[in-house]
């Protein structure tokens, strides 16, 4: 083993069991955030550009505006977090928070949507199939709100260790 003032230059084979578990769960938590990201990107495209939303003939063509305003909006933040998420930098931390909140935020606002008096999650009701009891796009929004969150958990967690933070 060769010494430096501080450490050992080469580590033994448990230490790099410990970074090879740690960068596994790092690459997991990267992959459930890019995930949620992905669906944050294309899930509303899909959804909603489309006759039941930016094309819909009874919207008015502010509402209009606002929806592709959203879309757009939507699709530079998930860029955004995604270049966040994987590119290399001396802090991680502030990158994983920002790129998780992309996707929590998408998505959960739809909860919050839900109490605004007028609002509906469906055009008409029943007209989504349910999951668990939950419309279909709320439910979506709860999966990858949560894929997100456990990404970040993740994450943190495989961070934490590697830096003792």
């Amino acid at each position: 083993m060769i010494l430096t003032a501080d450490k050992p230059l080469f580590v033994g084979r448990q230490e790099l069991l410990h970074l090879e578990r740690r960068m596994r769960m790092m690459l997991l938590g990267r992959i459930l955030l890019t995930i949620a990201l992905l669906s944050t990107l294309f899930g509303p495209i899909s959804a909603d550009w489309n006759h039941t939303h930016v094309f819909n003939a009874s919207w008015s063509p502010h509402a209009k505006f606002h929806s592709v305003a959203g879309l757009f909006m939507t699709i530079g933040f998930s860029l955004i977090g995604l270049w966040l998420l994987w590119c290399k930098s001396m802090d991680f931390l502030p990158q994983l928070l920002v790129a998780t909140a992309v996707p929590v935020l998408a998505w959960g606002t739809f909860f919050l949507a839900v109490l605004v008096p007028g609002t509906g999650v469906e055009d008409q009701p029943g007209t989504l199939p349910r999951v668990i009891g939950l419309p279909l796009n709320l439910f979506v929004a709860l999966i990858f709100s949560a894929l997100a969150i456990a990404g970040y958990l993740i994450c943190r967690r495989a961070y934490g260790r590697q830096t003792g933070r």
